[in-house]
């Protein structure tokens, strides 16, 4: 999820072969800004590029996050997800927008490539039963491990089709933390998993689309999968 975004990016190496591929995957500021309908930018930051250890690793734990295996839809490509699978690269890039009046405000996207298409098409099919399980799931996030600061992220609107699937997540902080609302996609195509987080204004939210933003950016990573 978008939190995640806040520092300063930085590349974790890999095999240059391997590496040039996931990051050909992740979308670029134009990709994103002719889908979602307004600029985003990456403000310069590089990508994170590498293996599983350039995913994000803030909730492993039902200390950290309750259930802890609903944070596979609340968060983008949480590495905890993503360990048991025969994972050879991943790449990840977020994109940013703070004006007023803008309906999405920030994007995340990620690509992981796995050893073979029968392991990525094994790995979004359990993907799929967990998003479902997780449906209408209330998800308790403590960032950090500290309860004071306990987020409320509530799962809706799961649905699966032509290999990609979404859902929405809306968050409400306990403590003075301003609610947000994220859609959610993963798609799948050969032996690649892409994903997409993004950040949806209240204006944005009056705005609904379907396909969603989320899923058709989605679809626009696919594509370049071949």
């Amino acid at each position: 999820m978008l939190p995640s975004l806040v520092g300063c990016a930085h590349t974790v190496t890999g095999s240059a072969r391997q590496a040039a591929r996931a990051v050909e995957i992740l979308p670029t500021e134009d990709d994103v800004t002719a889908t979602v309908g307004n600029t985003l930018s990456t403000f310069g930051f590089r990508p994170f590029i590498g293996n599983v250890e350039i995913l994000p690793d803030g909730y492993r734990t039902e200390a950290d996050a309750t259930p802890i295996a609903c944070i596979a839809v609340t968060d983008t490509a949480p590495r905890i997800v993503y360990e048991p699978a025969p994972v050879l690269e991943a790449a990840r890039q977020s994109y940013f927008n703070w004006d007023a009046g803008v309906d999405i405000s920030g994007a995340d996207a990620a690509v992981v490539r796995l050893s073979t298409a029968d392991a990525a098409r094994a790995t979004f099919a359990s993907f799929v039963r967990r998003w479902q399980q997780c449906d209408g799931v209330s998800v308790v996030k403590r960032p950090w491990g500290q309860t004071k600061s306990e987020i409320d992220a509530d799962v809706s609107e799961v649905s699966e089709a032509n290999m990609v699937l979404s859902a929405t997540a809306r968050t409400h902080g306990r403590r003075n933390v301003q609610a947000a609302t994220y859609e959610r996609a993963i798609g799948v195509r050969a032996d690649t998993i892409v994903e997409v987080s993004l950040a949806i204004t209240p204006q944005g939210e009056r705005q609904p689309t379907a396909p969603t933003p989320a899923v058709r950016l989605v679809q626009v990573m696919l594509d370049k999968v071949g």
